[in-house]
């Protein structure tokens, strides 16, 4: 790598300066043509200089000729005091040529790229200049074999470097703390003048570059950040939260967005599960239970664990079953207008399972299950009427009637029935004359109920019903004749006449 050094160039007519731009390069190569051409010149001036020690050494000696012939001995003699000048070995020299160019060497290595990284010219133009002037007398120095004025020159030149790569470092993080300090404030025109002059000093440091990064975002999420103020200032907890999801969304890095964010999670869940549980039971004093069910499923979806969700599903809970009883025995009761006592004994069981000691709901299925009952057996008698002609099967019928005397007055079927069962007892209970014709010489009876004898024709009483003739002749097969009589007749004719050969 190539380092520039800045030198000033003066003319005698002229008192402006002008910079020159040397390059120095760092290869060993180079900086050895370099060594060899003061080498050179420092041989050329110690010719000069021995050239000059014998013209010395010549006029010395006429001196001292000419003064043999001045006399001394009336002055008192006087000390001389000469300076000597210190004069190094070849060896030393070469030692002391050696460290500067390992010297020389480390600092084109180490401190002079980070001297050039630092943009030194940009923000301090006299320490640059500074600089440069000094490594320019180095190298005269060390050209001209003065190679202990060029070390302590370069000593010099890298404290000084130093100092200003210190000074730089401290531009850098002087105004890096500021820069992060003003975004964190979101002052995003402060914080842009303080990263830039961070970068001045320090244009690849990745901690500045990335704080850079994050002030660029600023301009995008500063409405978003207001608006987030705003909210929170109104307990908007959902409508910051949706801003500051959008603010993560475009800079993730920003911690106090991000460690707001769950806390306002909390919050939204909290406020949504209290106004829930709130509206729930405002909802059960209005018996307004599909409502109330609702917001008890939305409470417990945002926190199924909260004890209040108890308390509210045992007041919705009864208002839904206080609902249930209220609409069975409604409909029972409807049904029992319509005469529908199946129907009403299902509704009014129905309401027996929330509501078992409710007298209402046990009444009326208790008056429901009667009335069925009666209906069953009305049922009976009137689809086999005819058993009614027995004593025992018409007793039991009385006894039934006398039981739905009561159900009548709020049962249309039972009324209706009881009058049907009644007319069939009293028809089926009432004598039909029989005609019963023969022809006087077959004996004719009718089975379980008496002898007609051997007639041409004769009138006989009978209960309406089944009957079996019978006829019997000396000499002629038997003969059965089965009759039905109508309860609804008023007469009956049968013949029964052996007439078939045994």
């Amino acid at each position: 790598m190539a380092c520039f050094l800045a030198k000033n160039i003066f003319r005698r007519d002229d008192t402006r300066c002008a910079n020159v731009i040397v390059s120095y390069p760092k290869e060993n190569i180079v900086i050895e043509e370099k060594l060899e051409k003061a080498r050179l010149h420092s041989a050329k001036r110690r010719m000069q200089r021995a050239i000059a020690l014998f013209a010395t050494i010549g006029i010395c000696g006429l001196l001292l000729f000419g003064l043999s012939f001045y006399d001394f001995s009336a002055k008192k003699d006087m000390p001389m005091v000469v300076a000597d000048k210190v004069e190094l070995s070849e060896n030393d020299r070469e030692k002391i040529r050696g460290e500067f160019k390992e010297t020389l060497q480390q600092y084109e290595n180490e401190l002079e790229p980070r001297l050039q990284m630092a943009n030194v010219e940009l923000w301090n133009r006299e320490g640059f200049f500074e600089i440069g002037e000094l490594k320019k007398k180095m190298m005269l120095d060390f050209s001209s074999g003065e190679y202990q004025k060029a070390l302590d020159n370069i000593h010099v030149l890298q404290n000084r470097t130093a100092k200003i790569l210190e000074e730089a470092e401290h531009i850098f993080r002087e105004n890096l703390a500021k820069a992060t300090s003003f975004i964190a404030e979101d002052l995003y025109e402060e914080a842009k003048l303080h990263i830039e002059k961070s970068l001045l000093v320090a244009p690849q440091s990745p901690e500045a570059l990335e704080l850079q990064k994050e002030i660029e975002k600023l301009p995008l999420i500063a409405p978003l950040l207001n608006g987030a103020k705003v909210a929170r200032a109104e307990n908007d907890f959902q409508k910051e939260y949706g801003l500051l999801q959008q603010i993560l969304q475009i800079a993730p890095e920003r911690e106090s967005v991000a460690e707001r964010v769950p806390v306002l999670s909390e919050l939204i869940k909290n406020q949504k599960f209290a106004e829930h549980i709130s509206l729930g039971f405002a909802s059960i004093e209005k018996r307004q239970a599909k409502d109330a069910r609702y917001h008890y499923q939305e409470a417990k979806k945002v926190d199924p664990e909260r004890a209040e969700l108890a308390v509210l599903l045992t007041q919705v809970l009864a208002l839904e079953k206080s609902f249930r009883v209220k609409s069975a025995v409604k409909q029972a009761e409807q049904a029992v207008r319509r005469d529908d006592w199946q129907q009403a004994k299902e509704n009014f069981a129905k309401a027996a399972k929330d509501a078992p000691e409710s007298k209402t709901v046990v009444e009326g299925l208790r008056r429901a299950e009667q009335v069925l009952g009666l209906q069953a057996q009305f049922n009976q008698y009137l689809n086999n009427p005819y058993r009614l002609a027995h004593t025992d099967v018409r007793n039991g019928a009385e006894r039934t009637l006398q039981q739905a005397e009561a159900a009548a007055s709020y049962s249309f079927t039972i009324k209706r029935q009881a009058e049907q069962l009644r007319e069939l007892i009293t028809q089926l209970n009432r004598l039909i004359p029989v005609t019963v014709i023969s022809d006087n010489k077959t004996f004719v009876l009718v089975r379980g109920v008496g002898k007609v004898g051997v007639i041409s024709q004769k009138l006989i009483q009978l209960k309406p019903g089944k009957y079996t003739f019978e006829g019997v002749r000396d000499g002629f097969k038997s003969k059965l004749v089965q009759t039905f009589i109508s309860y609804d007749q008023d007469n009956f004719t049968v013949q029964v006449i052996c007439n078939e050969p045994i």
